[in-house]
C-alpha cells in the first residue's frame, strides 16, 4: 500500500477497546503528531509531546482515513483507529 501522500502530515492515531463488553462502551486513547515512513513501508507516529516513535499496524494502513475535523482528532489531517486487546492497559 502505498502511504506516500500522508508523510509528514499530521496524523492522529486512536487506540480503542472495549471498557466493558457486556454494554459496549470503548475507551479510547490518542495520539497526536505526524506521520513517519521508514523503509518506504512501515508507518510510525512521531509523537509531539514525547517524541515517541509509535509503530502503526499494518493491517490498520487500508483504514486510515482523512480527518472530519472532529475535537477528538485536534488538528490532524488524517487519523487511524486501531482496536487493541482488552488486556492492553491504557
Amino acid at each position: 500500500m502505498n502511504l506516500q501522500h500522508i508523510q509528514g502530515k499530521k496524523f492522529c492515531v486512536v487506540f480503542a477497546k472495549y471498557a466493558d463488553e457486556n454494554d459496549e462502551k470503548v475507551q479510547l486513547r490518542c495520539h497526536h503528531g505526524r506521520a513517519i515512513l521508514q523503509d518506504q513501508d512501515k508507518l510510525f507516529l512521531h509523537e509531539d509531546i514525547s517524541g515517541a516513535m509509535i509503530g502503526v499496524p499494518s493491517s490498520a494502513y487500508n483504514k486510515i482515513l482523512p480527518s472530519d475535523g472532529t475535537d477528538l482528532l485536534k488538528d490532524s489531517e488524517y487519523f487511524v483507529i486501531v482496536k487493541v486487546d482488552k488486556n492492553i492497559e491504557f
